[in-house]
C-alpha cells in the first residue's frame, strides 16, 4: 500500500514538474515585465531542474532509509 502511494506520489510530482517546465518555456515575459529569450529560459529550467533533483534526491534518501529499517 505504502509502495504504491509513493509511486502515485512521484507521478503527480513528476506530471507537476513538466507543468512548470512547459510554462518555463512557453512564457514570453516573465513577473518583472522582461522579455524571455532562449538563454533565459534555459537558466530558469536549469534553476528548475536543480530544485526538482534536489527534493527527489531528498525523498529518495527517505524512503531507502525507511525501506532499510524496515526490513
Amino acid at each position: 500500500m505504502i509502495d504504491k502511494a509513493w509511486k502515485t506520489f512521484q507521478i503527480i510530482q513528476f506530471v507537476l514538474f513538466l507543468c512548470v517546465s512547459i510554462f518555463l518555456f512557453t512564457r514570453t515575459v516573465d513577473g518583472h515585465g522582461t522579455a524571455q529569450t532562449l538563454e533565459v529560459k534555459l537558466i530558469s529550467f536549469a534553476v528548475w531542474g536543480i530544485f526538482y533533483l534536489g527534493i527527489l534526491a531528498i525523498e529518495w534518501l527517505i524512503y531507502f532509509i525507511i525501506k532499510h529499517f524496515k526490513h
